[in-house]
């Protein structure tokens, strides 16, 4: 394996765990909500089930509380349906991460690059809670990629988008089929970037803020991914008006791995 590499492996594993530990506090918020809804309804349902006991001790229930044990059973209900939903909630945050990080993606295989880009939005929710997501989906044919890698991409463009967006905004995700390959373009109506910086962006290290990680080593990165699957990212911006990051892929790639393999990209 050449220098250059191990060198460009060490970078997007860096890049991958850099940005889990960004998601890290995020995730956990946004599992509090539902453990915290499960937990409430745990006192309801205990309480309800406690009611029923007393009423069912009675060898005749009586027409009142017969009524009463309706109501019960409607309140537990609501509470269960509830209770299905924050489930519901938590396993699909778990799923979007694990799919996110998954050590054995690492094999080219058909992807449905739509998926890809709705667990980047579920893991990116914390970040997204005062932004409008607007999907402009297209109908896209697989794509033959190593899917972690692409996530990757998502993800650091997304957050990106998230941070330009303090205040709120509107984050655009449009995706397209074009003949032999496919186009995501990813706009946002944030603070832009000044007119100077654009060359400069892709560049390792680059920011224009200090806090803003993904500039300074994601997009990078991102633009790494996408010139080993045989793509490529451009970028368009207004100051103060927003920007618009497009990533284009092919279909099949003849594809050379971080570690500086040809791989069989075959179905």
């Amino acid at each position: 394996m050449s220098s250059t590499a191990e060198a460009t492996a060490r970078e997007i594993t860096q890049a991958r765990l850099a940005s889990l530990g960004i998601l890290v506090a995020g995730i956990a918020h946004e599992l509090n909500t539902p453990l915290g809804a499960i937990h409430s309804n745990h006192d309801v349902i205990e309480r309800a089930l406690l009611k029923l006991g007393d009423i069912l001790e009675d060898e005749v229930v009586t027409p009142d509380e017969l009524d009463e044990v309706r109501r019960v059973v409607r309140a537990t209900e609501s509470v269960l349906r509830t209770n299905r939903i924050a489930v519901d909630r938590m396993v699909n945050l778990v799923q979007s991460l694990r799919n996110f990080g998954r050590p054995r993606a690492s094999d080219a295989r058909p992807v449905d690059l739509h998926e890809g880009l709705e667990g980047t939005l579920v893991l990116l929710g914390h970040a997204l809670r005062e932004v409008e997501v607007v999907r402009d989906f297209g109908d896209l044919p697989q794509v033959v990629c190593h899917p972690n890698r692409i996530n990757q991409v998502f993800m650091n463009i997304v957050h990106n988008a998230a941070q330009a967006m303090p205040d709120g905004g509107s984050l655009t995700i449009r995706t397209r089929s074009e003949g032999d390959r496919v186009h995501v373009r990813v706009t946002d109506t944030g603070r832009g970037i000044p007119p100077e910086a654009i060359g400069e962006i892709f560049e390792p290290g680059f920011t224009t803020k200090g806090e803003r990680i993904g500039m300074g080593l994601g997009l990078a990165i991102a633009l790494q991914i996408a010139h080993q699957h045989g793509g490529d990212i451009s970028v368009e911006s207004k100051p103060g008006r927003g920007t618009a990051f497009d990533v284009y892929l092919p279909l099949r790639p003849l594809e050379v791995s971080g570690r500086g393999e040809e791989l069989d990209v075959t179905p």
